[in-house]
């Protein structure tokens, strides 16, 4: 998405993509692996102390919960529980191993076909991530959580007509459900249908007026209409939940684009006093000041954001800017280095770089 301004750029969210699709699970070795893991389980046996263990992690959180599998090795439960924990730290092929385990225990238990599915889905394999939900509905054909899931799914990898398709069974199923024309509108506004998106939206609020994202997404869509209304859907985003930064960072972001300066960076400052972490207020507000000429102060939000989003590349380069504006080119170039390291493929980081290298 795109968002705050400054000189023709717009930056909204810094969000980013993940691949999804790719195998990434290869055996090598076997043979060799087996004789290994023999011979040290073997060794292993003989020692008292669980330090030793190879299966201790040194979080105790899991290995309290390894420490009750090796007490209940049958108990179903106690892997999807660490397989859970797994997912948190975003060990996703210890998520996938101990999901296998507890569904060769319990099969019929959906919650397990779901875990699995995001393991799968976040490991890079999409393949596994849908066979996953194909056999959890192939169970429940009716379930609405799972139908919901499959639909969220197939939006991910942009399977729209698929999504679309397992909605209206949700629909078909339970004709109140607003998390389904939530979905509904994200597919039609993915698929450029702009009107049927409004409607599905407008549907939903009026089932559940506290879906917050769904006052945005209607927000946004009246911006494109260059609507007033807009502005109205942001607000009534922010009293469904004063404290979503999303909301706020809406509007903060509509009142920009129209030249209210002064009223979005007071938002963006109440947001940062919020929620410090929020990348895209430092981002914006800097942005902002860059407008007035005020780069003191957008030199001091592009220093927090390189702070609070090391990885973020747009921090380096515009705080590189500002330093290039005020003559340190010595500084300047670093930070453009550093922009560039963290995203090579951004052109104007190149052109940067370039700008302040000797001339032949």
């Amino acid at each position: 998405m795109d968002g705050a301004h400054h000189s023709g750029l717009t930056v909204k969210g810094l969000g980013s993509g993940r691949p999804l699709t790719g195998q990434l699970i290869k055996e090598r070795h076997v043979r060799l692996m087996v004789f290994v893991m023999a011979f040290f389980m073997i060794f292993v046996s003989c020692r008292n102390d669980k330090k030793q263990n190879p299966r201790m992690t040194g979080d105790a959180d899991i290995d309290a919960v390894t420490e009750a599998i090796d007490k209940n090795p049958g108990d179903a439960a106690l892997y999807y529980q660490r397989a859970k924990k797994f997912y948190e730290k975003k060990s996703y092929d210890l998520t996938i191993h101990d999901m296998m385990k507890a569904m060769s225990i319990d099969s019929l238990n959906p919650d397990y076909y779901h875990l699995l599915s995001d393991a799968y889905l976040d490991y890079m394999n999409s393949n596994g991530a849908l066979k996953a939900m194909n056999k959890v509905i192939s169970l429940y054909p009716e379930r609405i959580p799972s139908l919901l899931k499959m639909s969220e799914l197939k939006y991910i990898l942009e399977d729209y007509d698929g999504s679309i398709l397992t909605l209206n069974e949700v629909v078909r199923l339970d004709k109140n459900n607003s998390e389904a024309y939530f979905m509904l509108g994200n597919n039609f506004r993915a698929l450029g249908d702009r009107e049927r998106a409004i409607n599905a939206y407008q549907t939903c609020i009026e089932m559940d007026s506290k879906l917050t994202d769904a006052w945005i997404s209607l927000g946004e869509l009246h911006e494109e209409k260059k609507d007033p209304k807009a502005l109205t859907y942001y607000e009534s985003a922010i009293l469904s939940d004063p404290s979503s930064m999303q909301a706020l960072h809406a509007k903060a972001y509509y009142m920009q684009n129209h030249g209210k300066i002064k009223e979005a960076q007071e938002i963006y400052r109440q947001i940062i006093l919020t929620d410090r972490s929020y990348a895209d207020a430092y981002l914006n507000s800097g942005l902002l000041y860059m407008e007035v000429d005020s780069t003191d102060r957008a030199y001091e939000q592009f220093d927090l954001l390189t702070a609070v989003a090391p990885t973020n590349y747009l921090g380096f380069y515009y705080r590189g800017l500002v330093s290039k504006s005020r003559g340190d080119k010595e500084r300047a170039l670093k930070d453009f280095e550093s922009a560039y390291s963290l995203n090579p493929k951004d052109k104007k980081i190149e052109e940067a770089i370039n700008s302040l290298k000797p001339k032949n």
